[in-house]
């Protein structure tokens, strides 16, 4: 805030947003003792000031050790996909190998019943690697319910420009965006889309945290447009 001359509530709101976003789920208050009422430490922040003020940069700078982490999940994602596809192909041959095994015992006259039970206990999960995620910057209500359902904990959506943001709730098709958003503040309500392309998406407890920066003017008339 010193070097770029702007006011330390600029950097200070990003970082304490960044932080809580990266907490998530991890951590929760319980602000009554004899009560399971459970609060999550998920904040949401705007830094609000005219053009020219250096909005972007602080907020920038205050997100580079999430910017770090995001890109990092990223690289250990590829090299996780690339080991995953590996054992995929030892897997198919291991398949051609089951499958005549399954042949001979049955020509054995082996219980089928007993077979299936035994090749479930020796097939081994596989499951194909999902990507730690920290931060996205644009994404459709849909398929922020999918990352989500692969990043539990929660994680932020950053908007430099938040009034896009915004506006993108007013479009046609996208109103109900603003109810998903306001209770994915809460941070611990469970939800699901279902969707005849996407098939059924549970999130165990919808988390997302919001940072963007925004000009006062935008931001009167959008309240006042509201308000009516």
């Amino acid at each position: 805030a010193e070097r770029m001359q702007v006011p330390p509530d600029y950097v200070a709101v990003a970082a304490m947003t960044a932080v809580g976003s990266v907490i998530g789920r991890r951590v929760g208050i319980r602000p009554k003792r004899h009560d399971d009422w459970l609060v999550v430490p998920n904040v949401w922040g705007a830094v609000i000031g005219r053009p020219g003020l250096l909005k972007t940069p602080a907020m920038q700078e205050a997100l580079r050790p999430l910017t770090k982490m995001e890109r990092e999940a990223g690289a250990s994602h590829d090299r996780a996909v690339k080991e995953w596809e590996a054992r995929q192909e030892v897997e198919k041959e291991a398949k051609k190998l089951r499958a005549t095994g399954i042949r001979n015992e049955l020509k054995a006259n082996r219980d089928p019943s007993a077979i299936a039970r035994d090749l479930v206990e020796e097939q081994d999960e596989n499951p194909e690697p999902t990507r730690r995620r920290f931060m996205t910057n644009d994404a459709t209500v849909p398929k922020l319910g999918e990352l989500l359902r692969d990043n539990p904990n929660g994680l932020l959506m950053f908007r430099d420009e938040m009034i896009g943001w915004l506006r993108a709730m007013e479009e046609e098709g996208r109103e109900a965006d603003r109810a998903f958003y306001l209770e994915a503040w809460n941070g611990t309500g469970r939800f699901t889309f279902d969707r005849i392309g996407r098939g059924t998406v549970d999130i165990e407890a919808a988390c997302v945290s919001v940072l963007g920066g925004i000009q006062p003017g935008p931001l009167l008339s959008y309240l006042e447009a509201r308000a009516w």
